[in-house]
């Protein structure tokens, strides 16, 4: 009976570590530093986030803005996150793009997900905005500003509300995937400017 209990006992203590450590990650990728923002806010009213988020590249603003340009090509900067993405349409300044990521705060029925999202460009304002055209788990609408800063280099402002269309994940996973969301779009136009390394490949089998 005791050698029952014992079992019993380590099983339940590995099952709290498990879940604490989850806690801890899901935390980190809600809260936790991210050397892609400068600054940060992200905050909820009723079912719809309204994040901000302030990133420097080292670079200049026009590089960084074409990077932007072409949100097709993340699949080729991010192929540890993201698994396809295709022009569905083109019309010169707007462009419909389908993207297949997976999210890797998010828990298993969720981690893949499929979003076709409409990009504006406004080449003159250095301004892009986007909104999503289908995807399941929220309405998104989002703003790129791009500024140049007096070093040469450039600052992007984003904005975005997400209008939640599902209640089935807790809000520190909504949270953690918009940052992580975003993190994944700047570190993909970093990789694109040369100004961070591409993932490893991974060894075939």
């Amino acid at each position: 009976m005791k050698a029952i209990l014992a079992i019993v006992g380590i099983v339940l203590l590995a099952v709290v570590a498990w879940v604490f450590v989850k806690y801890r990650a899901i935390q980190q990728a809600a809260t936790g530093p991210a050397k892609e923002i400068v600054s940060e806010s992200l905050e909820k009213t009723g079912d719809t986030w309204h994040a901000k988020f302030v990133s420097k590249f080292d670079a200049p603003l026009d590089k960084v803005f074409d990077a932007f340009q072409h949100p097709e090509r993340i699949a080729e900067f991010a192929p540890e996150n993201v698994m396809k993405a295709e022009v569905k349409e083109d019309k010169g300044s707007t462009k419909v793009v389908e993207v297949i990521g997976t999210l890797d705060i998010l828990p298993p029925g969720f981690k893949v997900q499929d979003l076709v999202t409409e990009y504006t460009v406004y080449p003159d304002e250095h301004r892009i905005t986007s909104h999503t055209i289908d995807f399941k788990l929220a309405d998104i609408n989002s703003e790129y500003k791009f500024e140049p800063t007096a070093d040469g280099k450039t600052l992007l402002t984003f904005t975005q509300t997400s209008k939640q269309k599902q209640q089935a994940l807790v809000e520190a996973l909504q949270k953690g995937a918009i940052r992580e969301t975003y993190i994944t779009q700047v570190r993909a136009a970093n990789r694109a400017l040369g100004l961070a390394p591409m993932p490893e490949k991974r060894a075939a089998g």
